[in-house]
């Protein structure tokens, strides 16, 4: 279990006084001990379950990953079961309260239930800070799982927890779909609010799961799967109706998404020219609160883009062989001559040439391996 120093504002302020941790936010590293609170709860009170999303890489990855602050799950159990253990965890946690947004829950159709757990901030004590809890009431469709240990630099514990999540390439798969906004994937917009953040959270994800792949065919099938739960999961796409929509045209989706990043202030036309500027907004709030360690800027997330293309691309036409990863090759002989890509030659000219590498193998793939 946590132990109980790590919800103290000595222990949560220490990591400041860590050079490379001295500009991380506080109250930030504080949510998410708690969600692991709930994480290791949830566990202990006999919920059976996999962990997934954001904060299970906190898990997967270690200090590769990001700060995450909510807590995803799967699991196939009725609703008066499932808050009768919830009840128990207010009962004998640090949560104060439960609640569950009826508004977005227990729909037909979309199996899916969201709470809301409550508990008495250090950095606020007038307002409760609150953690999400959000379920999928059924099997997990997860090629393969792991059991990873509720462990990281982050807390302390009296003993070793553990709870059942995706691998790294089932998860790999599954980050996919999210990261194609106007598709299956986090919209840039939900009602008047921007979620270009978010968006770029998936992209950091994805390139740190990229350099831990080891099994592609798994990385497809769970993106196969993902993507077509989340086809039926919605009546209609952003862009077209969900009859319309395959995984073959979310993955063209995620590469095109990709390619506005490339681009920059190339991108001179709408829609796209409006969704750079928002995802360049998002990678500047995204790298200026969430990350554990070092930077996320927009010369990152050039190189970010091109290892998900490349990823996509290797699903698209079905060419599910090693990642050919960058290794600091001589790229001088490596030229795209197609002329409808020749503009990504210019990454030649980057210190990182790890970027044009991805996008080369990227062209390749696309125009050469064809659709």
């Amino acid at each position: 279990m946590i132990d109980t120093k790590c919800y103290t504002i000595e222990w949560l302020e220490s990591f400041k006084k860590q050079k490379e941790h001295k500009v991380i936010q506080t109250n930030i590293l504080e949510k998410m001990i708690y969600a692991l609170h709930l994480l290791e709860q949830v566990k202990t009170h006999g919920l059976d379950f996999v962990f997934k999303g954001g904060t299970s890489l906190v898990l997967l990855l270690g200090e590769g990953s990001r700060f995450s602050i909510d807590i995803d799950i799967i699991c196939n159990v009725n609703r008066e079961q499932l808050e009768s253990i919830l009840q128990l965890v207010v009962k004998n946690s640090k949560f104060t309260s439960v609640t569950l947004d009826e508004r977005r829950s227990y729909k037909p159709g979309v199996p899916k239930a969201h709470y809301s757990l409550e508990f008495e901030s250090v950095f606020n004590t007038k307002v409760s800070g609150k953690i999400l809890l959000d379920v999928l009431v059924e099997d997990s469709i997860y090629p393969e799982h792991v059991d990873s240990a509720i462990m990281t630099k982050w807390i302390d514990t009296d003993e070793r927890i553990f709870v059942k999540t995706p691998s790294i390439n089932a998860i790999t798969g599954d980050k996919l779909t999210a990261f194609a906004p106007n598709t299956i994937g986090i919209p840039y917009f939900k009602g008047d609010d921007s979620f270009a953040m978010e968006i770029c959270k998936q992209l950091f994800d994805l390139d740190r799961l990229f350099n831990r792949i080891s099994n592609m065919e798994i990385v497809a099938s769970s993106f196969q799967v993902h993507a077509v739960q989340e086809i039926l999961y919605r009546k209609y796409g952003r862009s077209q109706k969900k009859k319309d929509i395959t995984p073959g045209i979310v993955l063209q989706d995620t590469i095109d998404t990709c390619l506005i990043i490339m681009k920059r202030d190339l991108n001179k036309t709408e829609p796209e020219k409006s969704n750079f500027k928002l995802l360049q907004e998002g990678i500047k709030a995204f790298g200026t609160g969430y990350l554990m360690t070092g930077n996320f800027r927009i010369e990152d997330a050039i190189i970010a883009s091109s290892k998900v293309a490349y990823l996509a691309a290797k699903l698209l036409t079905r060419d599910l062989s090693p990642i050919a990863y960058y290794n600091g090759e001589d790229i001088n002989s490596l030229v795209i001559e197609n002329s409808e890509w020749t503009f990504l030659n210019k990454l030649k000219r980057q210190p990182d040439k790890s970027s044009f590498y991805y996008w080369y193998h990227t062209v390749q793939l696309l125009t050469i391996g064809g659709k």
